[in-house]
């Protein structure tokens, strides 16, 4: 006997204990739509090669997968009351069990109402009145630990509060029935009293939630922002508790964080809009007491990129009248933190950029860092370097150089080390004994993009002692040549320069084409010159160069002068335009002035011709010469040639 509603099976029941021994084994009472699972016995023995099981059962017991029905096991079988039967003897010897499975909280909601609805539509049942509404006394069991099945409808997916039982948990073997409950008759599945389940049974939502009133715009942002009205949190309003849910969690990690973000943007916006300008006498007249220089500073401003610090922008130091003023365009201060309040600031990184340093201000950048390393400073530094400098000597020098200060352990300057950005240039001044000690490396440099004169490579040492510097030590590959020697620079007045070098293997062809004549000229050239220029700019000071020397060129050719045609010319046709004459060497004396170059006491030795004399070439490029020609085998020992023309185009006349 069953009751009426509980006539109506649901979908998809949801067991909570098993029935007793008499129920599990009667296959017609078996739901078509229970979904059995593999318990942990069963798992072993569908694996164990040994036969736990019969065949028939172990076919059954291998379908089994926890998501099939039984109806959907009956039909892959092919035999329903056989399927029937093994599923049964395997539940009762605990290798599989009924799964349970929940629906959804939209489902129950509805099915909830549905069967609120019918049960207030239909009478009382006769089992819900019959007999006093007592306790009844406990169903006998066959077993002790008889298992007790109740049938409850079994919404999908339902909230925790309306759940049962869970999945994973066991049987319920123990568990007795709710009190004021009737067990049925015969299949001892226990039926709630109606009155009961009405009033246990919780309020489904309408279905029809179209009719709600929805939230207004300002209402929504109340409660994203946690607010809301006191109807709205008592339901007399709309319900907002779906976007109160949306509002993060303010724990004490993310209350750091949004207060370490505050806080370093109100300290960024105050260093940028901080007034440093009525800072910077201040700032000059401490600077100017530590390093003992005269300090002006245009602009003091804190910046971020590429690292935060202190900018000092147009910093002068040192004398304006003197060679010891050093500009800067951008100083940077980057200070440890540890020391902003203490007595003495210490500056971890000082970056000097666009720097105009001469040679002798670098001895005042000495006495500046020898005056920082006091115990009495009130600032010291611990690294210096350098981007895009220009160091020179009286307005000569070498530009766009980056580098290092180097700083001995008590903060005194050991040397300065700079070098271009193509790393071609490499230069390095340390200060001794009250000078200065430059040396400069070189490779494949020229002194300008656009210059024609290409070091292979050069090196010089010298040192820079109150107005002059001396250079020695000096080695300069170029023209496939070596020049060495001694000059002397010197600052104290107009651009001057003086020396003595020596030079060898030097081609009087690229030499001919670095000075705009050509490459007329061919041959190795050797010899020494002594020298010295003024004038009023460096560009110009070639022009005004005085000098002596001597020179000799082995297996070369003199271009647009050919003695020997000249020679041969001599009763017929004296005069010879064009040509040339190859020889072996070719000896003689040079001196240099600003208006000419005379090449006397020529030597020239060409084969079994033998020729002395001398020639000039003007700064117009004009030539005037005499050569007196000696040929073997003729009758007349000596024959004179006039040379006049151009450079370019020399005209020979025999006489």
């Amino acid at each position: 006997m069953h009751n009426a509603d509980c006539a109506k099976k649901p979908k998809k029941p949801l067991l909570i204990t098993g029935q007793d021994d008499s129920a599990k084994m009667d296959p017609d009472q078996t739901d078509s739509e229970l979904i059995y699972a593999k318990t942990t016995s069963g798992e072993e023995a569908m694996l164990q090669r040994t036969r736990v099981v019969q065949r028939n059962l172990r076919m059954v017991l291998i379908l089994v997968d926890g998501n099939a029905t039984v109806a959907e096991l009956c039909d892959k079988t092919g035999n329903q009351q056989l399927t029937l039967s093994a599923l049964l003897e395997l539940e009762n010897d605990g290798f599989i069990e009924r799964r349970v499975e929940e629906d959804s909280v939209w489902t129950r909601g509805r099915r909830l109402a549905q069967q609120i609805k019918a049960r207030t539509a239909q009478p009382l049942s006769e089992f819900s009145t019959f007999g006093k509404r007592t306790e009844p006394p406990p169903p006998r069991h066959s077993l002790p630990d008889a298992e007790v099945t109740r049938l409850i409808p079994a919404p999908e997916e339902s909230p925790k509060r309306f759940s049962l039982a869970a999945t994973s948990s066991p049987p319920l073997a123990s568990s007795l029935p709710p009190r004021n409950s009737v067990p049925g008759p015969e299949s001892r599945t226990v039926f709630f009293n109606k009155e009961e389940e009405v009033s246990a049974a919780p309020t489904a939502p309408p279905e029809d939630t179209a009719e709600q009133a929805a939230p207004s715009f300002v209402a929504r942002v109340k409660a994203l922002l946690g607010g809301g009205t006191d109807d709205a949190r008592e339901g007399e309003g709309p319900d907002l508790k779906s976007l109160q849910g949306r509002r993060l969690p303010m724990t004490w990690p993310m209350a750091a964080m949004l207060g370490s973000a505050l806080l370093s943007a109100l300290l960024v916006l105050t260093a940028f809009f901080f007034p440093y300008s009525q800072y910077l006498p201040t700032v000059e007249s401490a600077l100017a007491e530590t390093t003992g220089q005269k300090i002006s500073i245009e602009e003091m401003r804190v910046t971020i990129y590429p690292r935060p610090g202190l900018l000092l922008a147009n910093v002068r130091v040192g004398n304006a009248a003197g060679e010891e003023l050093m500009q800067i365009a951008e100083l940077r201060l980057r200070p440890e933190l540890g020391t902003l309040f203490s007595p003495r600031i210490v500056f971890a990184e000082m970056e000097l950029r666009d720097l105009d340093l001469s040679a002798t201000a670098l001895t005042g950048l000495s006495r500046m860092f020898a005056a920082t390393a006091r115990e009495s400073a009130k600032f010291g530094v611990q690294r210096v370097t350098i981007s895009n400098a220009n160091i020179s000597f009286a307005g000569l020098g070498f530009d766009d150089l980056s580098g290092e200060v180097a700083l001995s352990a008590d903060g005194l300057l050991e040397s300065v080390s700079l070098k271009s950005a193509d790393r071609s240039l490499q230069v390095e001044a340390k200060p001794a004994a009250g000078q200065l000690t430059l040396s400069a490396e070189g490779h494949a440099w020229r002194p300008s993009p656009n210059s024609p004169y290409r070091f292979d490579s050069f090196s010089f040492k010298g040192d820079v002692d109150g107005p002059r510097f001396v250079i020695k030590d000096m080695d300069l590959r170029i023209f496939s040549g070596r020049i060495s020697g001694t000059v002397t620079v010197h600052g104290d007045g107009p651009p001057a320069i003086t020396g003595e070098i020596a030079f060898e293997r030097i081609s009087a062809k690229r030499f001919g084409a670095a000075l705009g004549v050509g490459e007329q000229f061919d041959g190795d050239l050797a010899g020494v010159l002594r020298f010295s220029a003024m004038s009023e700019t460096w560009s110009t000071i070639a022009r005004s160069i005085y000098g002596q020397g001597s020179f000799t060129v082995n297996r070369g050719s003199l271009g647009g002068i050919d003695l020997p045609e000249a020679v041969r010319r001599f009763s017929d046709n004296p005069a010879t335009l064009g040509g040339a004459t190859r020889f072996e060497q070719l000896t003689g004396a040079i001196s240099l002035t600003p208006e000419r170059y005379r090449f006397s006491r020529l030597l020239l030795h060409a084969g079994t011709m033998q020729s002395t004399g001398q020639i000039e070439v003007n700064d117009d490029l004009q030539l005037r010469g005499r050569m007196a020609v000696q040929m073997r085998g003729r009758a007349d020992p000596t024959i004179p040639i006039l040379i006049s023309g151009t450079l370019k185009t020399p005209l020979l006349e025999s006489n």
